[in-house]
């Protein structure tokens, strides 16, 4: 063990996690191509500043006070707590200049565009926003399964696709989001917090099985991509007139703020974002070893194995470190035994024809647990996957398919009993990557 030790004082790197810098070394031997590291990313603290600066300059529309008037009804969409962008700030914002145009507080409804994730408790909702501004304004959760949603048109399979009755209702649709890149979508943002945000629970699932882990429905990517064409398509469908969006850094801070026309500013949001996020990797390693941060909810952590995959040569080995401060639900374990147990030969065949066939891998888990063990299905099929974490057990996560360390250098050792020598790429926040390659 002492010699171990010993080979253990090579490449010094590290990973972020929500405790902060994560220091490791890597083996001697080993060969160190790439660390994706963004310190160079600017993070900007007076989100108030960017969003009113962003408001007066709109991309694709003109500014609120030119769009609105003092009768109208405006229902502004917000996503909920799983980014830390600033909310409250551009919040904030937002309603100063609703009550300048002479606005009244009770023509303004905030819905929390949840999706298909939880509702939020009034302690919350007031830590998040502020008790004076849930005090004043009427703040509402998002029911996916409600019985008054109004239909707004169709997915390309004729599934019906209905939202939220005071979405629906209001004079004006304002979306609050954050840009950051989503492993299905390209990016996060946009369009997405009319649909799925505040859609109904069926076309969200229909959808997201319909496309995902497909075509170009892949990380960055927007051009030609089911999954985010279709959601453009809905939130035009259900009349989502502007957006504000803060575009997030490897920190998952905010570095600059988008407002505008929701297609438009998107897609000038998303060029900033692929220009803080991109890296380029010399070459597929033997090795990736890379965080989920941001990510922390339970089904959340799983997405970095996207980025993960791209960077890591076809049966080489993948490190997932990942702080789980929501915990995953026994029958997603249970259910991943199962569909391994079942389709153990080609799992990545198994995921695919399950979703091209409209089935999930649980009928009775949200879409957001079934696209979570897709990815830990799809990653596992060509790849030895290692969890570090210290939130879920050793026994879980055999149950998913991986083998399971309690630290790095754990993880780290269990690899070098087999490779001697390796090449390691290292990702410091799988949650905020976008890998390229150099072009030869």
């Amino acid at each position: 063990m002492n010699q171990r030790r010993k080979q253990f004082t090579g490449s010094d790197a590290f990973l972020r996690s929500q405790a902060g810098i994560l220091p490791m070394s890597l083996p001697l031997a080993w060969k160190l191509l790439t660390l994706a590291d963004f310190s160079e990313t600017t993070t900007h603290s007076d989100a108030s500043s960017m969003a009113i600066e962003a408001l007066q300059t709109p991309h694709g529309a003109p500014p609120l006070d030119q769009q609105l008037k003092p009768h109208h009804t405006v229902c502004i969409l917000i996503e909920d707590l799983t980014r830390t962008s600033p909310k409250k700030e551009i919040l904030k914002v937002v309603l100063n200049i609703l009550r300048n145009i002479g606005i009244p507080s009770g023509n303004i409804v905030v819905v929390i565009a949840l999706g298909t994730h939880r509702p939020l408790s009034h302690e919350e909702l007031a830590g998040a926003f502020g008790p004076e501004i849930v005090a004043e304004y009427s703040f509402v959760n998002h029911d996916c399964h409600a019985a008054d949603l109004i239909q707004i048109g169709q997915l390309a399979d004729g599934t019906a696709v209905k939202i939220n009755r005071l979405a629906y209702s209001a004079d004006f649709r304002i979306g609050i989001g954050s840009i950051f890149p989503h492993p299905l979508n390209g990016f996060g943002g946009g369009g997405k917090i009319l649909f799925p945000g505040v859609a109904d629970y069926d076309s969200i699932f229909k959808h997201h099985l319909r496309h995902s882990f497909r075509g170009n429905s892949a990380l960055g990517i927007l051009g030609g991509n089911d999954f985010h064409d279709e959601i453009n398509a809905m939130a035009t469908a259900g009349r989502l007139n502007f957006i504000v969006n803060s575009v997030l850094n490897h920190k998952d801070l905010l570095h600059q703020v988008v407002a505008g026309d929701p297609i438009v500013a998107h897609k000038a949001g998303t060029e900033i974002c692929r220009a803080i996020t991109s890296r380029q990797f010399e070459q597929k390693a033997d090795v990736t070893i890379i965080s989920s941060f941001p990510y922390t909810e339970g089904p959340q952590i799983m997405k970095p194995l996207a980025p993960a995959e791209m960077i890591t040569r076809p049966g080489g080995t993948i490190i997932l470190y990942a702080d789980c401060r929501s915990p995953l639900p026994e029958h997603y374990f249970s259910a991943c035994q199962k569909f391994r147990s079942e389709h153990g030969g080609d799992l990545r065949q198994a995921v695919l024809t399950y979703f091209a066939d409209g089935r999930p891998i649980m009928a009775d888990a949200p879409p957001e647990l079934n696209m979570s063990m897709a990815q830990a299905m799809l990653a596992q099929s060509d790849f030895n996957v290692i969890l570090v974490t210290g939130d879920i057990s050793a026994d879980q996560i055999a149950r998913i398919g991986f083998q399971h360390a309690a630290t790095l250098q754990d993880a780290l050792l269990l690899v070098a009993e087999d490779h001697a020598e390796a090449t390691v790429n290292i990702v410091p926040a799988g949650g905020v990557i976008l890998p390229a390659f150099h072009s030869s």
